[in-house]
């Protein structure tokens, strides 16, 4: 099959002198490129003490994610892990989600603010 994944995304900024900035609404198609996909999804709750890995077994390939933080108060950041360091690569603020394609090859991670929150992911085989 092909086309089976559909992501809407738009954005709109009006904020003083940014109040002209519009993205209108797009429709994005994707193909998976597995013949069987499989996800995870769901949430896991994510420290603040250190970055950790987020759980991604069963995954052939990794495909679009969508993430979404489910704390009232607290940021949490995703990224990677090199050598024992974390690199955050994405922020989302209380109540934000977001959705996109993740590189191959990698484990994301995520650490959260000043205390542990629970992020939403559902993450997609290619």
């Amino acid at each position: 099959m092909a086309n089976e994944l559909a992501a809407t995304c738009a954005l709109t900024l009006a904020n003083g002198d940014l109040d002209s900035m519009v993205i209108p609404s797009r429709t994005h198609r994707i193909t998976q490129n597995t013949a069987v996909p499989t996800r995870v999804g769901g949430n896991q709750t994510i420290g603040f003490a250190a970055h950790e890995a987020l759980v991604v077994t069963d995954l052939t390939t990794l495909g679009v994610a969508y993430f979404r933080n489910r704390d009232a108060t607290n940021f949490v950041q995703i990224g990677v892990d090199v050598g024992a360091t974390f690199y955050p690569l994405v922020r989302l603020n209380a109540g934000e989600g977001w959705a996109f394609r993740l590189s191959q090859g990698i484990t994301p991670y995520a650490k959260a603010d000043t205390g542990n929150v629970v992020l939403q992911r559902e993450i997609l085989d290619d």
